[in-house]
């Protein structure tokens, strides 16, 4: 290609240059004629040369421009031949290939040439139609007109093509520009990516289905009915029935989480056998299913269809194996009355279900005016914690933990906390549970985590404290895809070892683990991360439920902690609590200690560690004294 460059170049140059060599030529010949005719002898001879030295010129000037025309041409001809040659060789190479090719008219889009594979798939000359453009190929174009990038020669565009055997292909075309003697042409090379596509609309799908019941998932859920309601109009009604089982806990506690989630599998098919194409069924969570109406033409339909979903559920014979009375409670919020979005509308049908269950169960309640403080709080909530965590309103405290022995700090535990822009301070027990119900729990989790890691590195850099630091996790996050591998990965990138981290998951939690659960707290465990159990007593569980899990401590509720050196029924629990802890190498911290007595009692009774106002409240971190003793009874 570059000898064929240089050959048009100098093709290009001829004129120019036969003009200065002639003019060279005849400068010298003029120099050089008279001299030449000085030197011959005079005569006959001199006389020859004067009359024929313009002959001789000519002559000369003639054999010269051959030379130089004869030259020029042989480099052309070669030229031209490799050329061609390497035309032939590279349509060669584009006809054999595999995929479909075709040299287009860069301006008007029609198709000059076509390699075989092209004719195979598309059938270009084929009695059905006759392909003259890309256009005719195609069904729907999939993005805008493709544009040139003049640097690279190259454009990438997507499309859908129509082929020979009438299916559909979803292409990429690759197109490039290529320069011919008779002008510029684009090479466009067709990539069937229908596989890739269809691959990817499958994660999609299964990411928004939930692997226990096959339901939509939350997410996907709260995206229809905002769609839903983005296309609504006129007097367009919908509504949204928020179902909970009764007593389903009953069944995890007494038959185990199998027999949990066979219930719910036979729960989820028997509301999904009322899907049609107005009513979406889908799994809220936890033992909560979610059922969207649209297009409704009444506003009782609502109320109709949650009776006959009740009676579905309640519908059982003699041999139902999980031993317990089917029932149902639901609440519905009806748009655009209740809510004018999918958050408020969610809230509202919440509250609805949350007065079912406080008035009794097994009955379905319409959203109430009087309810919506209540739901216009949680909305308030979700939008203000999202605005929080993307706005760095969110900041930790850390309260000290200090061991009964020494009296130096030997844990610290990381608490969120959230201040509105007006200053006022929202507290960890209204906001936590708001963001485990929206899902935000996971994002907030991440967050605190990392935070906690962070401060935990610079206070070993500065040489403050060296000890671990304790970051509560809840069940949405341990259940959450990759939460593990998230906590691993944190702990890497801040460089700390595994083991200078601690997890705390409520009692309550921890009694109701399901296998996905326990595996996160097992692995967990593996990596080298400690694992507390926090409120312990709160359930009225013993440490004998959990010997099957990975704990390194347990954390005594409050309710046990206050008073305990006065209250012989907590110095009996407490005690049993320690006894049971020591023999199992499990450590234990008094939760809420406030007062001297409290904690000289848990000392003498073999508490190892004691969390409390009365040697630290939660502070900032520059405000914390990581160096104080608080030893009770020092030494003389």
């Amino acid at each position: 290609m570059q000898k064929d460059k240089d050959t048009w170049g100098e093709l290009k140059q001829q004129p120019g240059l036969l003009a200065r060599r002639y003019l060279l030529l005849g400068v010298v010949w003029l120099a050089i004629s008279d001299s030449i005719a000085e030197w011959l002898p005079s005569g006959r001879w001199q006389e020859l040369y004067l009359v024929s030295k313009g002959l001789l010129y000519v002559v000369l000037s003639a054999l010269f421009i051959h030379a130089l025309q004869r030259h020029a041409i042989r480099r052309f001809l070669d030229s031209r031949v490799a050329l061609e040659q390497l035309e032939r060789s590279y349509s060669k190479l584009v006809d054999n290939l595999p995929l479909p090719c075709f040299v287009v008219h860069p301006r008007q889009g029609l198709i000059l040439e076509a390699n075989r594979a092209a004719d195979d798939t598309y059938g270009m000359n084929g009695s059905a139609r006759r392909v003259r453009s890309l256009a005719d190929l195609e069904v729907s174009p999939r993005a805008p007109p493709p544009v040139m990038n003049s640097s690279m020669g190259q454009c990438d565009s997507l499309a859908r093509h129509r082929r020979a055997d009438g299916s559909d292909v979803d292409v990429r075309l690759l197109t490039t520009r290529l320069g011919r003697a008779e002008g510029d042409v684009d090479l466009v090379i067709c990539f069937d990516i229908t596989a890739q596509l269809r691959e990817q609309e499958l994660q999609r799908l299964r990411a928004g289905t939930d692997p226990l019941t096959g339901l939509p998932t939350r997410g996907v859920l709260h995206e229809r009915i905002g769609r839903a309601i983005r296309d609504a109009y006129g007097d367009h009604q919908m509504a949204v029935l928020f179902i909970g089982m009764d007593h389903f806990k009953l069944i995890n506690d007494v038959q185990g989480h199998p027999a949990g989630d066979l219930y719910l599998r036979d729960i989820a098919i028997r509301i999904g056998a009322f899907a049609d194409q107005d009513i979406t069924v889908g799994r809220f969570g936890g033992d909560e299913f979610i059922v969207l109406m649209t297009n409704l033409k009444d506003s009782g339909t609502p109320v109709t269809l949650a009776q006959h979903i009740r009676t579905a559920v309640a519908n059982t014979d003699a041999g139902d194996p999980f031993g317990v009375a089917r029932t149902c409670s639901i609440g519905i919020a009806r748009w655009p009355e209740h809510g004018t979005d999918a958050d408020t509308l969610l809230s509202a049908g919440d509250a609805a279900l949350s007065q079912a269950k406080q008035t009794g169960r097994d009955r379905v309640v319409l959203f109430d005016p009087c309810m919506r403080r209540e739901a216009s709080r949680y909305v308030a909530l979700v939008q203000g914690l999202r605005q929080a965590l993307a706005l760095g309103h969110l900041k930790l405290r850390y309260q000290p933990q200090f061991c009964l022995s020494t009296g130096k700090v030997v844990g610290i535990e990381a608490l969120s906390t959230w201040k509105e822009t007006d200053g006022s301070e929202i507290k960890a027990s209204e906001f936590i549970p708001v963001a485990e119900r929206s899902g935000q729990i996971v994002e907030l989790g991440q967050w605190a985590l990392r935070e906690a890691l962070k401060q935990l590195s610079n206070w070993i850099v500065g040489g403050t404290y060296h000890g671990p630091i304790s970051v509560n996790v809840s069940p949405v996050q341990l259940r959450h895809p990759g939460f593990v591998d998230m906590v691993h990965a944190t702990i890497i990138s801040t460089g700390l070892r595994t083991d200078m981290v601690e997890l705390e998951i409520t009692e309550t939690v921890a009694l109701h683990l399901d296998e996905d659960l326990r595996t996160s707290l097992i692995r967990l465990a593996g990596l080298g991360v400690a694992i507390a159990i926090d409120d312990f007593g709160r359930g009225y569980s013993s440490l004998s439920h959990f010997k099957c899990l990975p704990i390194s401590r347990v954390k005594i509720d409050v309710s046990f902690v206050r008073n305990v050196d006065r209250l012989a029924d907590s110095q009996a629990i407490v005690t049993s609590m320690l006894q049971m802890a020591r023999a199992l190498g499990i450590g234990t911290v008094a939760e809420g200690v406030e007062r001297i007595e409290e904690a000289r009692w848990l000392k003498d009774h073999g508490c190892d560690v004691v969390q409390g106002y009365l040697h630290a409240r939660p502070s900032s971190a520059n405000c914390l004294d990581l160096a104080r003793n608080t030893m009770l009874d020092p030494d003389p």
